[in-house]
């Protein structure tokens, strides 16, 4: 596996988790890359919806990557800002594609609760002519191709002024300030972050879980999210689990903090994806490698 740190700028970073090319299976195939957005109120970076989950694309045959954007209260408007660093890494995925054997076509973002918020950002505002102009690059290399949110917040709400917000850490700025660049922004402004205004037929299809029990990001989000997708003729698949609480990651021992983290109907998310995923990875043609195999491996 080839693991590196790629600074995108000061505060963040793309940790690679590339699978080796070996000379025995899957001989020259090039594989989806799965970009990992970790939750955490946009004020932190949850180890636990991280490195699991790359590794977890891992174990079924993708490249993965974890966009580790900037938080910590370093900048105003974070959800835009994590958006810009966001292409930059899709920008950097796409750069290095040959390289590394990635399936430009099978570019893949997948977020938890605001990582979630993040994801469909990006599903639904690659296409923007703003951002290809501010990182000098065509719209294409931005692509997203699917996206999976979970537990997302697919809209964000004002708060009272000097709110801090949810989050875990000591604040630098109010929670308005955080999320939307305001002390106390307009409704237009805080309508801005609803990314389910952006759905058009640039958006990909996307895989959509939630819990019902969920009390940090209400189960609707999930809903309207698929709603709007319906109405766009975008093709999902949306799980609606009914017990768990906010924030389960995988849902097994592998991401537990606690107990209650550990769910082994709603851990299934993981496979009912990979079924899921496997009808827009899986092509024919070229699905075990373009080179032949090479038996030389084999030789001491």
């Amino acid at each position: 596996m080839i693991c590196q740190s790629i600074p995108l700028n000061d505060t963040a970073r793309l940790d690679t988790y590339i699978l080796h090319n070996s000379n025995e299976y899957n001989v020259g195939k090039k594989r989806p890359f799965v970009l990992v957005l970790p939750g955490g109120a946009y004020a932190f970076t949850s180890d636990r919806e991280a490195e699991p989950i790359a590794l977890r694309f891992n174990s079924i045959g993708c490249h993965a990557g974890i966009l580790w954007y900037t938080t910590q209260d370093l900048v105003p408007n974070v959800p835009r800002n994590a958006f810009e660093e966001a292409m930059m890494a899709i920008r950097w995925i796409r750069e290095h594609a040959q390289e590394y054997l990635i399936h430009t076509d099978q570019i893949i973002v997948c977020g938890f609760s605001a990582g979630g918020h993040l994801a469909i950002e990006c599903a639904t505002m690659w296409h923007e002519d703003w951002i290809a102009k501010k990182l000098n690059c065509e719209s294409e290399q931005l692509k997203v191709n699917l996206a999976i949110p979970c537990y997302a917040a697919g809209k964000s709400k004002k708060m009272p002024v000097g709110d801090p917000g949810p989050l875990m850490m000591t604040p630098k700025q109010s929670g308005n300030m955080r999320f939307f660049g305001s002390e106390d922004p307009t409704e237009e402004e805080v309508e801005q972050y609803n990314c389910l205004n952006k759905i058009d037929q640039h958006t990909p299809p996307m895989f959509i879980w939630h819990t019902y029990e969920d009390q940090l990001v209400d189960v609707s989000n999930s809903i309207e999210l698929a709603w709007r997708l319906k109405q766009h003729d975008i093709p999902f698949e949306l799980h609606i689990f009914e017990k768990g609480e906010h924030g389960l990651a995988l849902a097994d021992r592998t991401t537990a903090r606690t107990d209650s983290h550990k769910n082994p109907h709603i851990y299934h998310w993981f496979e009912l994806c990979e079924e899921w995923l496997s009808n827009y990875i899986d092509v024919a043609e070229g699905l075990y490698g373009e080179l032949p195999f090479n038996p030389d491996f084999l030789k001491g």
